[in-house]
C-alpha cells in the first residue's frame, strides 16, 4: 500500500489516549519521514546519529517524559583488524619455505588475533574510538510499581554494503570464518615444518594459499563494511525511532509500570548497551526489555528465539503477553524464530535478562533492506508503522496488568 494513500487510515488509527490527554501527536510515518529524510544517513558516532538523539530527546520530552542524554566513546567496525590478519599470513606464507619459525610464529599470531575478534566482537583491536551517545527517557508508574519496562532502538542506520558483504565482513559467521581459516592455516604450517626436504612439504605450503585467499577476502570484506556509507535508513530504524515516540505519547498512564525509552547509538558495536548496563544495574526479575528491529514493512513478528546459530528463547512472560495480545485482535503480528544479526534484545537476552524482540521479517526471513541504499522512506507502510505502535501498546498495558509471582 502506498504512503500517500494511506493518510487517511493514519488519521483513524491514531490511539484515543492521545486525544484524551488533550493533544494530536504527530503519526509514526511523519517522525519517520523526518529521520529518514531531513536527518538522512546515520553513521554510528555520526552527525547525524547526534541529530536522531536530539530529535527523539525532543519528541519524548514534548510527551512529558523524564530525559538524560549519556555520552560514551565507541569503536567502528573491525575491518583494520581483519585485513591485518589476512596481511600477516601472507607475509608468513610468502617468507614460510625460507624461515619456517618466523613464519609459523605469524601464523600463530593471525589464529589468536582472530580468537580475540570472536570472542571480543564488539570491540575491534586497531579502530579509532569516537563519542556516541544513549538517550534515556523514563515515566515513573502511576500507583504501586511492579514492573519495569524498557523499550530500544537504536539511533545509527546500517552500512549500505549488501546483506552478503555484512555477513562475512563483521557478522558473527565471518568471524568463525576467520578463525577456521587462521586455525587451519597454522595447522599447514606446523604439518610442513616437521617434514623438511619432503615433497610433501612443498604440497604443504602451496596449500597455504588457501587459507589465507580466505582471510585477505574477510579482511577486504570487512574493510568495505567499515567504510560504506550508511543507508537513509527508514525501515533501519527510523521506523524502530517512530514506533517508540508513538508508544511513549499513548503510554502515559501505566499504574504498576515504570516506562523507559531508550535510543541506542552506536548500536553494532554493543558500546551503548554496555554503557546502559554499567550505569542502570536493572533488577533482572522486575525489568523487561522490548527491542525493535527494522520496523515498516514485511510482516510484523515478535521473536519467540533468536540467535545466529543457537536459537535462544525471548522471555515466556513477554512471550505469552504478546500472543495474548495478538490473540485478542489488538494487534497483527506473528511468532518467528531469526537467525540474522544480535539485535539488543537479543545481546541482552544472551546476558540473561528478560527480553525480546519486536521486528518486521520479509518472505526470507530477514529484516527488509538492511544494508540497502534503497532503504528507503518510500519502503515503508504507514499502516505497519501505526501496528506497531498498537502492539508495543498493548503488550505494555498487558504488562502493567500482570501481577508479580
Amino acid at each position: 500500500m502506498g504512503r500517500h494513500g494511506t493518510r487517511s487510515q493514519q488519521s483513524d488509527t491514531v490511539d484515543a489516549d492521545t486525544r484524551r490527554h488533550g493533544r494530536r501527536h504527530e503519526a509514526p510515518i511523519d517522525i519517520a519521514t523526518l529521520i529518514a529524510e531531513e536527518i538522512g544517513p546515520r553513521p554510528p558516532m555520526s552527525l547525524g546519529e547526534a541529530k536522531t538523539a536530539a530529535l527523539l530527546d525532543a519528541r519524548l520530552r514534548r510527551v512529558g517524559m523524564r530525559l538524560s542524554a549519556e555520552s560514551y566513546h565507541a569503536s567502528r567496525l573491525p575491518g583494520y583488524d581483519s585485513l591485518t590478519v589476512g596481511i600477516l599470513a601472507l607475509i608468513g606464507v610468502a617468507s614460510f619455505f625460507w624461515m619456517p619459525l618466523p613464519a609459523i610464529a605469524l601464523f600463530a599470531a593471525c589464529f589468536g588475533t582472530a580468537l580475540l575478534m570472536l570472542v571480543y566482537g564488539d570491540g575491534p583491536l586497531l579502530a579509532r574510538r569516537a563519542p556516541s551517545q544513549n538517550v534515556v527517557a523514563t515515566r515513573a508508574a502511576g500507583e504501586l510499581q511492579r514492573w519495569r519496562l524498557v523499550l530500544l532502538a537504536p539511533l545509527c542506520s546500517p552500512p549500505a554494503a549488501g546483506r552478503l558483504m555484512a555477513a562475512f565482513g563483521h557478522s558473527l559467521p565471518g568471524r568463525i570464518l576467520r578463525v577456521a581459516a587462521a586455525a587451519i592455516l597454522l595447522a599447514l604450517g606446523i604439518a610442513a615444518a616437521l617434514l623438511p626436504g619432503s615433497e610433501a612439504r612443498v604440497w604443504l605450503w602451496y596449500l597455504q594459499a588457501l587459507p589465507t585467499t580466505a582471510l585477505l577476502l574477510l579482511g577486504v570484506a570487512a574493510l568495505a563494511v567499515q567504510f560504506a556509507p550508511a543507508t537513509p535508513g527508514a525501515i533501519n530504524y527510523a521506523g524502530a525511532l517512530a514506533t517508540l515516540i508513538g508508544s511513549a505519547a499513548a503510554l502515559q498512564d501505566l499504574a504498576n509500570t515504570e516506562l523507559w525509552i531508550v535510543g541506542v547509538g552506536a548500536a553494532d558495536s554493543r558500546a551503548g548497551i554496555n554503557d546502559l548496563l554499567r550505569r542502570y544495574p536493572f533488577d533482572p526479575v522486575q525489568t523487561l526489555f522490548v527491542g525493535l528491529d527494522g520496523i515498516g514493512a514485511g510482516t510484523l513478528c515478535y521473536l519467540a528465539a533468536e540467535g545466529t546459530w543457537r536459537l535462544r528463547l525471548a522471555d515466556a512472560l513477554l512471550l505469552r503477553l504478546a500472543a495474548r495480545v495478538v490473540d485478542s485482535g489488538q494487534a497483527t503480528a506473528a511468532p518467528r524464530a531469526y537467525r540474522g544479526g544480535p539485535t539488543l534484545a537479543g545481546v541482552l537476552r544472551h546476558r540473561g535478562l528478560r527480553a525480546m524482540t519486536i521486528a518486521s521479517l520479509d518472505a526470507g526471513q530477514h529484516v527488509p533492506r538492511k544494508y540497502d541504499r534503497d532503504d528507503t522512506i518510500a519502503a515503508i507502510d504507514p499502516v505497519h508503522l501505526d501496528t506497531a505502535v498498537r502492539l508495543v501498546v498493548a503488550l505494555a498495558r498487558a504488562l502493567d496488568a500482570e501481577p508479580r509471582t
